[in-house]
């Protein structure tokens, strides 16, 4: 399975209300670039320290190193790439200690935030530089959409420390907000509703349009794009799959 069939397989866990698609090639260029990393994360989710492939920590370091590089290659900010860097350790150091990764791969003696920030927890400081993003969305547009795509795949932070799921769940419905309302003018950022049925009538436009028949217009637009959005998917995953097999080797 490749690295966005496992997200997506993840994604159906969340909540229907808070469904927002997967984007990809080169829609997202920081989500395309942290999709194979995020594929092998998931994938050792549910393995011990004691099956945990060797020098797993360097190879992560290594990997983030390179997903950077790329970043800067695409033209990112300095300041979003660091940015993008602290939530992403923040998010593995959280699933390595939460799922017995450290005894075997040095996480418990050093985490990907001392190694790269030196500092030793960001579930706090995660919520703050979400705050200051969402105040220009716009600008940050491919950072909010990592930082959702994280939240929607098990990252909680300080509300994972105090177990806050309410909290947790106004701060989610906010950040969906902000991203269901942010368009670009060649990629409309869609919002789907994961158990939505397709239309199999045929439909015929009438003479005199009203309110709903737009919608259900749209909504037949919308299920097309997101045909042709899977199929694409699909392409992408058999690559993927084959990196993560070469990664875990």
């Amino acid at each position: 399975m490749g690295g966005k069939e496992l997200i997506m397989n993840e994604l159906e866990q969340v909540s229907v209300h808070y469904y927002l698609p997967l984007r990809g090639h080169s829609i997202n260029k920081m989500i395309d670039a942290a999709t194979p990393l995020l594929g092998m994360l998931l994938r050792l989710k549910d393995l011990n320290s004691e099956t945990m492939p060797d020098k797993l920590y360097t190879q992560v370091v290594t990997d983030i190193q390179s997903i950077e590089q790329l970043l800067k290659e695409q033209g990112y900010e300095s300041g979003v790439i660091v940015s993008f860097r602290y939530i992403f350790c923040t998010f593995i150091d959280e699933v390595a200690l939460s799922h017995g990764w450290g005894s075997n791969n040095n996480w418990l003696n050093k985490s990907l935030l001392t190694h790269f920030h030196n500092e030793t927890w960001g579930g706090e400081k995660v919520y703050i530089l979400l705050e200051k993003l969402m105040s220009e969305p716009k600008r940050y547009k491919d950072l909010l959409e990592f930082m959702f795509l994280c939240f929607s795949l098990g990252f909680r932070g300080r509300y994972k420390v105090n177990n806050h799921n309410g909290e947790f769940e106004v701060v989610y419905r906010r950040l969906y907000d902000l991203l269901s309302t942010l368009k670009d003018s060649q990629n409309e950022a869609l919002v789907f509703h994961q158990y939505q049925k397709k239309i199999r009538e045929p439909y015929h436009l009438p003479k005199k349009l009203t309110v709903r028949k737009i919608l259900v217009l749209g909504f037949i637009g919308l299920s097309v794009i997101y045909s042709i959005y899977f199929f694409r998917l699909d392409y992408q995953s058999k690559i993927i799959l084959e990196q993560l097999n070469n990664l875990l080797k």
